[in-house]
This record gives structure tokens, sequence and C-alpha cells, in this order.
């Protein structure tokens, strides 16, 4: 059975709100996918990114160390970030290492 591909979904839902939908298995492989679609879009000059995670079925570490470092960057570069509807692993893994109180996460999201 060949393993799904990685892929990131893009859509601009309001003005400066850019949410991206990473899907299958956020790794040391597909994190630079993940980092590049959200460097293009900060390149636009959002004010706020959304990480729908609904369709994420693993994250290894290299993963969760790439979500805490853009809250960092966030916060030092004075955008906001959002990270929603963790699919099941990743609320796990969240729960697990300690990291979700160090997240900015919400159950739901909705565009105003």
């Amino acid at each position: 059975m060949k393993k799904a591909e990685f892929e990131v979904g893009s859509e601009e839902v309001a003005h400066g709100v850019v949410v991206l939908v990473p899907a299958e298995e956020l790794d040391l492989a597909s994190v630079p996918r993940l980092e590049a679609a959200v460097s293009e879009a900060l390149r636009s000059g959002t004010g706020h990114l959304v990480l729908d995670l609904g369709h994420l079925t693993f994250v290894d570490s290299s993963g969760l160390r790439m979500f805490l470092a853009l809250c960092q960057r966030a916060k030092a570069e004075d955008w906001q970030l959002t990270l929603t509807r963790p699919a099941a692993p990743v609320r796990t893994l969240f729960e697990i290492t300690g990291a979700g109180p160090s997240l900015p996460l919400v159950d739901d999201w909705e565009s105003p």
C-alpha cells in the first residue's frame, strides 16, 4: 500500500487571514513543505495565519518543534497564529508532550 502524499491546501478566507490545511503526515521530510507554505502566506502580507490540523494523521517531533517555533515567530514579528481542529493523533501529541498550553490552540475557528 502506497503512503498518502503530504499536501498543504491554502485559502485566504478574509482580508489578511490565510488558512493553511496540511494533510497526512507531518514529519522531518514534510516539515519544509509546510514551512514554505507558511513563508509564502506571510510574504503575501497576512496578519493572521490559521493552521487547520484536522487532516493530519501524524506529527513527529520535528513537526511539533515547527509549531512551537511558529508561535515564537508570530510573537516576534507581530502577526497572529491560530492552530485549530487538531486531529486525535495531533491532540494526543500535544497532551503527552505538555505543549498544548504553549500553543494558540482552539477546537474550532470560523472566519470573521
